[in-house]
């Protein structure tokens, strides 16, 4: 079908004009939603997944995800394993890597073989735990179709709250969709950073961690949305000699002009600062190299670094429903060992897996030539990061364990891994057994993350 829109003879009056362009305008936009509905595959879900289980039955059909808390969970209390009972149906290691290779990323075909007597891929029945608040399926439903890359690559406009491309035909509509995936609107909780050494002693950091997202909020509009994804504030908390600083930042959708903003209140100084720009290739903070920049979140940092090619889908042994390694049972010593975490309390599944590969742009200056992401179907969150340097080389792996926080629900990160392949040391972020879990509550305004209000909450 195609509609085509005539401007108002000037001889109308301006009234009728206006009236009669409204009208055609919120005709166009149920058409366009109406043929949305149309067109959709009732065989995928509202987000794009396929519904269908695959032929062998290893992987279940779409039957929604959590979509309800268990019935003795409170908000506040520490999330119990819904899987509890699931037994283990069989561990990959470097003695039987090779049946498997069809189904494993490069990195972890590489941590098999660098640490044979040690790591271990403990693979579970396939649970589809992921879900949607309500909220952001009617979003997807209500643009479907307007979303739409802008400035070669910079950008995302016409969507808000909703999945921008639910049925991607390029790499570059994945890694949006992964950009912006649902993270609900804020929430506090804390953060906590692990660097190790090669025989598992570690620097423990931690902050407190108040963040509010725009893109997801239930309020926010196209019009008020003002081009930020994320606000954030950051309370440092340990090591003691940092205790006291504040760091503020701002991130933004569409990067053409500036990705980010930070700013930081040292309290011996008693002042607020703007910080420089961390390159994004650059060593993340208190990772000595290990992670770098862009690295964090499993992808962040500019998409126009790169150009981005959908390599299809794939079946994958991935990170999933990490209820034990969520578990407050667990410490920081019972999952950092040498080398690599403790992998009897990580779990793996497998799931159908986006597969996208960023190359650099000529020109570009960055460490990385190349990158390899893995993308959920069902959540559209990255679980597993390839970075490989000049030579071909995979050089950095990074893994995202992710549970459901039915309470909402959404499907976020309760640790994630990063791994230096030439190093015995790694790196961990949002490790937070020993404090309370995420608030989901929070809800501040904007002016709660002005940067003239650093020292008054330095007071506090």
């Amino acid at each position: 079908m195609i509609i085509t829109l005539r401007a108002p003879l000037t001889t109308s009056s301006e009234l009728v004009g206006n009236a009669a362009i409204s009208s055609m305008i919120a005709l166009v936009l149920v058409l366009f939603a109406t043929l949305a509905l149309a067109n959709h595959d009732p065989s995928l879900t509202t987000v794009g997944a396929e519904r269908a289980g695959n032929t062998e039955g290893s992987i279940p059909p779409w039957k929604g995800g959590i979509r309800i808390p268990p019935t003795a969970y409170q908000p506040g209390d520490r999330h119990p394993d819904p899987y509890k009972n699931d037994e283990i149906l069989f561990t990959i290691d470097q003695s039987n890597a090779a049946q498997f290779k069809h189904r494993l990323s490069t990195g972890h075909l590489a941590l098999l073989e660098k640490y044979p007597d040690s790591y271990r891929l403990n693979i579970y029945p396939t649970q589809r735990s992921a879900s949607h608040p309500q909220s952001v399926l009617d979003a997807t439903i209500k643009y479907s179709g307007q979303a739409r890359i802008v400035d070669t690559g910079a950008g995302v406009e016409g969507i808000v709250r909703g999945v921008p491309f639910p049925h991607p035909e390029n790499g570059e509509q994945v890694i949006w969709n992964a950009r912006l995936s649902y993270k609900t609107g804020g929430y506090r909780g804390y953060l906590g950073n692990i660097l190790t050494a090669s025989d598992g002693s570690y620097q423990h950091s931690v902050w407190l961690q108040e963040i509010k997202y725009p893109y997801g909020d239930d309020n926010t509009t196209l019009e008020n949305l003002n081009n930020v994804k994320l606000r954030g504030l950051l309370h440092t908390l340990r090591p003691a000699k940092d205790a006291g600083t504040i760091f503020l930042y701002y991130r933004y959708i569409n990067s053409k002009t500036q990705e980010r903003r930070n700013w930081s209140y040292n309290p011996g100084k008693r002042r607020v600062k703007r910080s420089t720009m961390t390159p994004a290739d650059q060593p993340s903070g208190r990772s000595e190299g290990i992670n770098l920049y862009d690295q964090g979140s499993m992808f962040r940092g500019p998409i126009t670094n790169f150009n981005w090619t959908l390599l299809g889908k794939q079946e994958l042994y991935v990170p999933y429903n990490a209820y034990q390694l969520h578990s407050d049972a667990q410490n920081t010593d019972t999952i950092v060992k040498p080398r690599h975490i403790n992998q009897d309390l990580a779990r793996y599944e497998l799931h159908r897996v986006w597969v996208v590969e960023a190359v650099r742009k000529e020109g570009v200056a960055h460490h990385y030539r190349q990158r390899r992401y893995y993308v959920d179907e069902d959540s559209w969150k990255i679980l597993l990061a390839e970075h490989y340097d000049d030579g071909g080389h995979v050089s950095r792996f990074s893994e995202a364990h992710n549970i459901n926080y039915y309470e909402v629900p959404v499907f976020l990160a309760t640790l994630n891994t990063f791994y230096k392949l030439d190093s015995d040391r790694y790196f961990l972020t949002h490790i937070d057994n020993a404090y309370p879990p995420y608030d989901f509550s929070f809800n501040r305004n904007d002016s709660y993350f002005m940067p003239g209000r650093l020292k008054m909450k330095a007071k506090r």
